[in-house]
């Protein structure tokens, strides 16, 4: 769920500018107690953005992998390190293409 913005005079609120990259975490009482946390504007942009991205990325369907690609994929993951193939020519006779 993204963040709800609820925007606030600066009158009405007291509150530092916090410099990029940096978050001032406010507590009340105890200092392991987190009340609010205060960011640059720019850092919400991109934490929204980066969220937007992963909501994204969750609904993505993965995409089917083909017969061949199982078969590279298996052979690929070879322990034997004489059986490294690096030549081109060799990895389509592999593959049989």
């Amino acid at each position: 769920m993204g963040l709800k913005r609820e925007t606030k005079k600066s009158n009405d609120v007291r509150a530092p500018a916090v410099p990029r990259g940096r978050a001032v975490i406010v507590t009340r009482y105890r200092d392991d107690k987190p009340k609010v946390a205060l960011v640059n504007p720019d850092d919400l942009a991109m934490l929204e953005e980066a969220h937007e991205l992963l909501e994204s990325a969750g609904r993505l369907e993965p995409a089917p992998v083909s017969d061949l690609a199982l078969k590279a994929l298996r052979l690929e993951d070879r322990p034997d390190e004489d059986a490294r193939v690096e030549d081109a020519d060799r990895i389509a006779a592999i593959l049989g293409l």
